[in-house]
């Protein structure tokens, strides 16, 4: 479903990054060739086609474990967990890395809002005492 909106919205989507329609089936062959790592200037695809081929073996891993976490426990255990992998993600991605040079620094209301997210999921998680527990005591 997200393919045939993207193919309606095709050449609204490249008029926005300032690519007429007519030169999109040039731009696809490139990348198709950056890709495959065949063709072309090759210069220009460092890391093809070992980072997308990486990409896609760590978001299919990624989601069957949300899979296995949902079999195992609960939704909302899931639902925690990715929602956990959002800031711990945005952080690893501002770091120095190959292929993306220098990183960048996080704002403060990121920190924050990571800092409250994570005491929140800390919180929610910690065990607490029934008040079934607590009359019989």
């Amino acid at each position: 479903m997200q393919a045939l909106f993207v193919l309606l919205l095709l050449s609204f989507l490249s008029n926005l990054k300032g690519i007429p329609l007519i030169e999109l089936p040039a731009y696809v062959k490139s990348g198709v060739a950056c890709f495959l790592n065949v063709g072309g200037n090759l210069n220009d695809c460092p890391g093809a086609p070992f980072l997308p081929q990486l990409f896609t073996t760590m978001n299919m891993a990624f989601n069957i474990f949300v899979l296995n976490l949902v079999k195992m426990s609960t939704t909302l255990v899931a639902s925690l967990t990715a929602t956990l992998a959002v800031p711990l993600s945005i952080y690893v991605l501002s770091l120095p890395l190959p292929y993306m040079p220098g990183g960048t620094s996080l704002s403060t209301s990121f920190l924050v809002g990571a800092v409250v997210l994570v005491l929140g999921l800390l919180l929610y998680n910690l065990p607490q005492n029934s008040a079934d527990q607590v009359k019989t005591e």
